[in-house]
């Protein structure tokens, strides 16, 4: 039987032991901790993953697994995992309490997947990505890694992480870039009929007295198209070819397919 930790891996598919490694090398440079940590090695990794842990792994080890699941204590992604554990989500924060009589309009878990998006980066280049969401008790989390976001002019995209909550059927919440932790912002987006687009705008700002906002929609991937995947192995294609399918898609259509909107590395190199 496996973890928390274990659960929230797969939902963000980072269950294999190289794509955990690059997202553990990443938390822990962000960190900025005097030593950098090591990783796990292949064998620590699964053991910690099998529930095979009597005791909790090094501070060092605890720091940066808490860095990449903000939320959680290292005590509980080592503890044994049910939906409605992964699933939840604190009580509401201060600043909160303004909408906290407001509550979510539909199911959070009805959100839980991958998605395509895009968003209009710098006034006019197209930025395109997918994002596997998390569902929390009042709203979601999200980050769009793998494969690597792209942009329109710019040799990779923004790696982004988002955390927002359900207002009726209005997702609320803010942004942040992983790039470059000097810009963050907000997100704002309905969840149309169906579930299988989100329509809204970001704001963020390019400099400290410019504030910006853009369009930003997400079309959900259907879930079979994507089952067994490892999605770092894929590309996304290019940026106007995936703009083009999600800001076409019709507001009560379907998911689209993985392969859509997605090219394999390895055909690629071909």
């Amino acid at each position: 039987m496996g973890n928390v930790l274990k659960s929230l891996l797969e939902q963000r598919h980072l269950q294999a032991h190289s794509d955990f490694v690059a997202e553990y090398n990443r938390c822990a440079h962000e960190l900025n901790l005097a030593r950098r940590p090591e990783p796990p090695t292949k064998a620590q990794y699964y053991r910690w993953i099998g529930g095979n842990v009597k005791n909790l792994p090094r501070p060092h080890h605890c720091a940066v697994l808490e860095r990449m699941f903000p939320g959680w204590e290292a005590k509980e992604l080592f503890g044994p995992s049910f939906p409605e554990l992964t699933a939840r989500h604190g009580p509401a924060q201060a600043d909160d309490e303004l909408l906290s009589d407001i509550a979510p309009g539909l199911d959070p878990n009805l959100l839980s997947g991958l998605w395509a998006s895009c968003y209009i980066l710098e006034g006019t280049r197209r930025h395109v990505d997918l994002s596997t969401v998390v569902a929390t008790k009042y709203g979601m989390t999200s980050i769009n890694y793998p494969p690597e976001p792209r942009a329109e002019g710019h040799a990779t995209g923004h790696i982004t992480d988002i955390s927002a909550r359900l207002f009726g059927r209005y997702l609320m919440g803010h942004w942040k870039n992983r790039n470059d932790h000097y810009y963050f912002g907000s997100v704002h987006l309905t969840v149309l009929p169906a579930e299988n687009v989100l329509d809204g705008y970001y704001t963020g700002f390019l400099h400290d007295s410019h504030v910006v906002s853009e369009r930003w929609r997400w079309v959900r991937i259907d879930p079979e198209s994507a089952r067994g995947v490892d999605l770092a192995s894929l590309q996304l294609s290019d940026p106007d070819r995936v703009h083009d399918i999600v800001m076409g898609h019709a507001q009560a259509g379907g998911p689209v397919s993985l392969a859509s909107v997605t090219d394999r590395l390895a055909e690629l190199r071909k």
